[in-house]
């Protein structure tokens, strides 16, 4: 009795201890875009310090359809929070537009629940169908077909526009309904646009597509809620999912020993889930096929986004824990030295994955390794999202114009179509010109393409994410065609770390721009030494980014004149796109001959940057040195 008493009390204390450190998480990030609304109510609805207001209260956002739509409310302490006691039922298309201030990554969460008290109608077999923008987040989705009472839905989507639309489609002669919604923002800096697709291929393309959370754990702790969360994620207990429960222990620390790497904070996950963590359940096993393996059922249509976090909050010195960390049947990472990263322990790391599945499920295993001293692993969190496929969808293969209706989908993409109409129309007014251009360059391109020999290498490129392999691909995909950059390079200069391009332009502060191209934006910087810089920043959705970087490398590996800016060197951390030049303080050489207004030359339509050239051509600068 004494020991379980002591077990008990120790649960407690590290229970407390793990909240307190997180209770101040929830205003670590406020949100531009913060809509929260509660269906169907009549009154303000709080949930943890947080306040859903009626939908019958328009403001930042308008509600419309062309039906009834109906409001019921229950009182149901059963449901895990007051949002499921309302909700509004709708007999014809409903669509609620939200205003949105910051365009970027946010949450959409959506909450069913199918009251009892319903009125004629039998919810828990109305077909659920919800659409946002151009991404179906739903398809006919029954309570009939699963055995929850109520449904909790959570997507990161990237809205590009100052709008999102979210629609509840009923089929079928039934209805629909939802009983909350929340549009949030969420830090750019969130989802970087780099992922590991395995076996061994980078992935990007990340911001054009859509995840849905399936999976969110607190490896070896207690549930993190939402108000102990900077974004107001849930976390939940790892125990259910690993495959053998005596392979792990629960091993924790005091939240207060975390310590966040430069670049890092509490919105990628609370301290309380790096200060917990499943280590093996005897370690130094002699067998190094003993694994901590955790499973999660899935779809096999779709391929899903995996974050793994790590802290090692085991070792007593560096370099004492290395192991082997696996998705599926493939090395993740291989010899995992989290002390070694840093220089320091109790810090926390994460990386991503990209991964198929094709028995139904997604595996999550971590184990010594052969080499290391001591024969034993650990994990602190787990993600699993899936993600959107090619026809934008996270239930099948029918895209958001073969559920809405059509009068509706032109209603929700009126000002697009506008928009189109009239780029359309200046387009086509320009292709007259610009066909006879393009005519010739093409010629140009085959002639000189001719001459040369298909296995030259015309540049040395630069090595992004880290690889050492001298390719560049396109790795064909369930959701399409990701794009997937290997390069490798010599003698291109200085290797910039991420905090030394964000310390050296006071992290990309406005104030220090020096122009705007295709490529992306200039920046004035100052290193560490009072060396001044020109920090040129890639912009990794732009195709024509990726171009022109290729040919600003091309053309600097070949050419070295006291006229030419010189190359210091470059980052590629976080899939950037950085170039550090040595900075021309009195501007470049066309400024000089033409000045400020440099006179438009032939077929010149483009806009222009800060520093007077067309956006779009090639990106050396002849600039004349100060004496």
């Amino acid at each position: 009795m004494g020991k379980l008493r002591t077990l008990v009390w120790n649960s407690c204390v590290i229970f407390f201890l793990l909240s307190a450190a997180d209770s101040n998480a929830a205003a670590a990030f406020t949100p531009v875009d913060n809509h929260l609304i509660a269906c169907g109510s009549s009154q303000n609805v709080s949930v943890d310090g947080r306040v859903f207001v009626p939908d019958s209260r328009e403001s930042s956002f308008v509600l419309e359809t062309s039906g009834d739509s109906n409001s019921v409310s229950a009182v149901n302490s059963t449901v895990p929070s007051p949002v499921f006691q309302c909700l509004r039922i709708f007999s014809e298309p409903a669509y609620y537009r939200f205003d949105i201030q910051q365009p970027g990554r946010h949450w959409v969460r959506l909450y069913f629940y199918p009251l009892p008290n319903g009125g004629n109608h039998d919810l828990t077999s109305a077909p659920l169908t919800v659409a946002a923008d151009d991404f179906v987040l739903m398809n006919n989705f029954t309570f009939r077909n699963t055995n929850s009472t109520y449904l909790f839905k959570e997507y990161s989507l990237n809205v590009t526009s100052d709008s999102l639309v979210l629609a509840f489609v009923p089929s079928n002669g039934s209805v629909s309904f939802v009983n909350g919604i929340e549009v949030v923002s969420v830090p750019d800096e969130l989802i970087y646009d780099q992922a590991l697709a395995l076996p061994n291929a980078p992935f990007t393309g990340l911001p054009e597509l859509g995840l849905e959370t399936m999976y969110r754990l607190n490896v070896g702790g207690p549930p993190v809620p939402p108000r102990s969360d900077t974004l107001g994620r849930t976390w939940e207990t790892d125990a259910k999912y690993l495959h053998v429960n005596s392979s792990a222990v629960k091993v924790s620390v005091n939240p207060s020993t975390v310590t966040y790497p430069d670049g890092m904070t509490a919105a990628t996950a609370p301290k309380s889930v790096y200060a917990t963590a499943d280590a093996m359940g005897d370690a130094n096993v002699t067998d190094l096929n003993f694994n901590i393996t955790w499973v999660f059922p899935v779809d096999t249509s779709f391929q899903y986004f995996v974050r793994l976090h790590f802290c090692d909050i085991v070792s007593k010195a560096l370099n004492t824990l290395v192991f082997n960390v696996y998705v599926n049947s493939d090395l993740a990472i291989g010899s995992l030295d989290l002390s070694s990263l840093k220089m320091a322990l109790s810090v926390p790391y994460y990386k991503d994955f990209v991964s198929n599945s094709t028995d139904g499920t997604v595996t999550v295993s971590v184990g010594p390794d052969p080499v290391a001293d001591v024969s034993n692993a650990i994990l602190n969190g787990l993600e699993v999202m899936k993600i959107s496929n090619g026809a934008k969808s996270f239930y099948g293969l029918n895209s958001v114009k073969d559920l809405l209706p059509e009068s509706s989908s032109s209603s929700s993409s009126e000002k697009k179509k506008k928009l189109g109409i009239v780029i359309g129309s200046v387009v086509g007014g320009a292709l007259g010109a610009v066909g006879l251009i393009a005519l010739c360059c093409y010629c140009c391109f085959v002639s000189r393409k001719s001459k040369t020999s298909p296995h030259t290498q015309t540049w040395l490129p630069l090595p992004l994410y880290g690889n050492n392999s001298h390719t560049i691909s396109k790795v064909s995909t369930r959701s399409g065609t990701a794009s997937c950059i290997s390069l490798a390079s010599t003698n291109l200069g200085r290797i910039f770390t991420f905090q030394e391009i964000m310390d050296a332009t006071n992290k990309f502060d406005e104030s220090l721009l020096l122009g705007v191209g295709g490529f992306g934006k200039v920046y004035k910087g100052t290193l560490e030494d009072d060396t001044k810089v020109a920090v040129k920043r890639g912009n990794p959705r732009s195709e024509q980014g990726l171009t022109e970087f290729h040919t600003e490398i091309e053309m600097l590996s070949k050419l070295r004149h006291r006229h030419l800016v010189s190359l210091i060197g470059y980052c590629d951390e976080r899939s950037e796109m950085i170039l550090v030049y040595e900075c021309m303080a009195n501007g470049p050489l066309r400024s000089h001959l033409y000045g400020a207004s440099p006179p438009r030359s032939r077929g010149d339509s483009g806009s222009r940057s800060a520093s007077g050239r067309p956006e779009g051509c090639t990106t050396f600068t002849l600039a004349p040195r100060r004496a």
